[in-house]
């Protein structure tokens, strides 16, 4: 699916270099810088004064005692034409060719981030490699490099998008960065930073749980799985490796935190899958992982969630089924409630009943890209999914107000009503009439409860009476 970690990649992994002058393997050749002020970074002899050049933008340091130093190249304007970055330091000099100015996102999560535009539906992957070279919109590979303690860089090098390449991108982060680059008309550079079957914890790092009062113990607990492992493998048991891709903030260690201060407008995540089980305690792991992001770089930056399409066989028989995937969507759209920067576009419609990796990521993409549009950049006023503001009964049916205006398909099918006795789910048929939609059963009489789409894979039908045509996501009277 990527390719292997070639002599020339190992070699970009060490601090890109020329003696003590060194900066981080995402400060290399066709790297993108972030439109605005964005901040260069490395280290030099200490004391020694370190000066950065891209075209007429420049700038100065002075390394600290411990030879690190940080600037900001101010006011970069967007564009695709490239440069010389530059940095010298006495008679040392760095140069990073083919430099660009644009908008950079980060994509992380676990496999549906990781998976290629070559993995995608095979029409969808040759529409991808017919397009031209587009020298505006790149990709930074992070291959996966879990660590035990946090690292000063990383594996990894800026490609230009490209009928050759294109099939090695991932496929959510490359359809995001088309889409977003086709409307603002600036450069956009993707980070892409995952490794498939990872839980949230690996991605953020110790300490991320200092303020979570659920989270008592829990760093504890972490610890003392890694020394078990630890011990094991000191005994010669090598199944025990101390350092995997699930060990608690070791992705954060290797893949993240060596970029972090890299100037980014935002970032992607695609994951949860393997949360799913703990559906309640995703609301503040993802939750303390998005704000342990956001204290690392010092700002409040967009985080897009995507929430999980459908998977797994559905169940005919059942008006709704409570399981750990309806829930964790649930606590994915509090975490985009509740969370400053977070975000969330809405998958329901899409999915595979058999497969939990589903190959149209063109949609996927697209989406993330609409709530980028519509909250980041201001440029269109729809985007994210319509959303329930207002539920309550009336009489035998439950009306439930949206935020915008909604269609139904597909009979209005997806809806189930609790009966008076609290035990018994029933199917409801639905009436849509502008922003309302009135559920029933027949033979309910004053249901206590509704849901909506509440099932790994469930029937749909809510969608925006707009042009946008987005689907509305799970939703529940009772939580």
């Amino acid at each position: 699916m990527h390719p292997r970690i070639t002599p020339i990649l190992l070699f970009c992994y060490a601090f890109a270099s020329a003696g003590e002058l060194k900066l981080i393997s995402v400060f290399s050749d066709h790297a993108v810088l972030q439109a605005g002020d964005a901040a260069v970074f490395g280290k030099a002899h200490p004391g020694s004064k370190v000066d950065v050049a891209l075209g007429a933008a420049r700038a100065s340091a002075v390394a600290g005692a411990d030879g690190k130093w940080k600037l900001a190249l101010a006011g970069l304007k967007p564009s695709d034409e490239g440069k010389d970055l530059v940095v010298s330091s006495g008679e040392e000099v760095f140069t990073a060719h083919d430099v660009i100015v644009g908008e950079v996102w980060i994509g992380s999560g676990q496999s549906n981030m990781d998976m290629t535009v070559g993995g995608c539906l095979p029409a969808v992957s040759a529409e991808a490699k017919s397009r031209p070279r587009d020298n505006g919109l790149r990709l930074f590979y992070v291959p996966p490099t879990p660590k035990a303690a946090p690292m000063e860089d990383m594996p990894g090098t800026w490609r230009i998008v490209a009928p050759e390449n294109v099939a090695t991108f991932s496929a959510a982060a490359y359809f995001f960065g088309r889409e977003v680059r086709a409307n603002i008309k600036q450069p956009v550079g993707l980070i892409h930073s995952s490794i498939g079957g990872t839980r949230a914890e690996a991605w953020g790092p110790m300490g991320m749980y200092d303020e979570v009062p659920e989270a008592k113990g829990w760093e504890e607990k972490e610890a003392a799985g890694v020394a078990a492992k630890a011990a094991a493998f000191a005994k010669g048991d090598k199944r025990q490796n101390p350092v995997w891709a699930n060990g608690p903030h070791m992705n954060w260690n290797g893949m993240i935190a060596p970029m972090v201060g890299y100037s980014v407008r935002g970032a992607l995540w695609y994951q949860g899958e393997s949360n799913a089980g703990q559906p309640e305690a995703y609301k503040w792991v993802l939750g303390a992982m998005i704000k342990s992001w956001h204290k690392a770089w010092g700002q409040q930056f967009p985080f897009i969630i995507v929430q999980l399409p459908r998977f797994m066989k559905p169940q005919p028989l059942l008006a709704v089924e409570d399981t750990g995937w309806p829930r964790i969507r649930e606590s994915m759209e509090w975490i985009a409630d509740n969370v400053s920067g977070a975000m969330m576009s809405v998958n329901i419609d899409l999915g595979d009943v058999k497969d939990i990796h589903p190959k149209d990521k063109l949609p996927i993409g697209e989406r993330l890209a609409a709530v980028a549009l519509q909250r980041v950049y201001k440029l269109r006023n729809d985007g994210e999914a319509p959303r329930v503001v207002k539920a309550e009964r009336q009489g035998d049916a439950w009306v439930l107000t949206y935020d915008r205006a909604v269609t139904l398909k597909n009979d209005g099918k997806g809806f189930g009503v609790l009966g008076a006795d609290g035990k018994t789910w029933a199917f409801a048929s639905a009436k849509a009439d502008g922003v309302k939609v009135t559920v029933s059963a027949e033979g309910v009489k004053e249901p206590k409860e509704v849901r909506y789409a509440w099932a790994n894979f469930p029937e749909v039908s809510v969608f925006s009476a707009g042009q946008d045509g987005l689907p509305a996501g799970p939703y529940r009277s009772s939580k």
